[in-house]
């Protein structure tokens, strides 16, 4: 069985949200719930990123954030709650440029979901029943769903250091063979390999205290 893969549309696409990801790791405020902690070294790493190297790693042909696409519980829970708010959950104040993103990105995997779902698990390692949910949805739902709730977005596989390792280091260099091949291999892993649910990784979270937090700038129209 033949399967259509991502259009040089949606790769451009993915560049230019993973940008704006990308311009969101900055200043020191703390987010209410969007990133998860990397190792120090990582954190540091990725605090330090030169323009010119955010750039190139903004080429990676998969979205480094993540909207908990293989979390089900979550999303389960989210679709269950969509007419009746939860109360215990909280949405926070959420800056203006993550809302904005986060509005962004879920627009264009759900057209994406509805339009070729095999590319939209390409792009995002997403599971089909994700999918699915998206595709039969409205838009409107989905953005209203996730305007309530301040931890849709998350880092990707914020728990592979491995992979994040390869990344901030040979994914930003200056020699395209090299950044080429580590951003494949990243690719790679990102849609091969099982992903810890979010719940999961808070856990592992608690226990590395020390690590340091990626924060997201809050803008001046937040």
């Amino acid at each position: 069985m033949a399967f259509d893969g991502p259009e040089p549309a949606d790769y451009e696409n993915v560049r230019s949200l993973n940008r704006a990801f990308l311009a969101l790791l900055s200043g020191d405020r703390r987010p209410p719930a969007a990133l998860l902690p990397l190792m120090p070294a990582l954190a540091q790493r990725m605090a330090a990123l030169a323009a010119e190297q955010a750039a190139r790693l903004a080429t990676a042909p998969f979205l480094l954030f993540s909207f908990r696409e293989r979390d089900d519980q979550y999303w389960e829970h989210a679709f269950a709650t969509a007419r009746h708010p939860d109360l215990f959950v909280e949405s926070g104040n959420i800056p203006a440029a993550t809302r904005r993103l986060v509005a962004a990105g879920l627009g264009f995997v759900w057209q994406l979901a509805r339009r070729n779902p095999f590319a939209a698990r390409i792009l995002c390692g997403a599971s089909l029943h994700w999918c699915d949910q998206l595709a039969d949805s409205t838009l409107w739902r989905i953005l209203v769903l996730a305007g309530r709730r301040d931890d849709v977005l998350t880092l990707r596989s914020a728990a592979d250091d491995e992979l994040w390792h390869k990344l901030l280091e040979d994914g930003v260099s200056e020699d395209s063979d090299v950044r080429l091949a580590a951003q494949m291999s990243a690719f790679q892993a990102v849609i091969t390999r099982p992903q810890v649910t979010m719940t999961s990784i808070w856990s592992t979270a608690a226990c590395r205290s020390k690590r340091l937090s990626l924060h997201v700038a809050e803008d001046k129209d937040a």
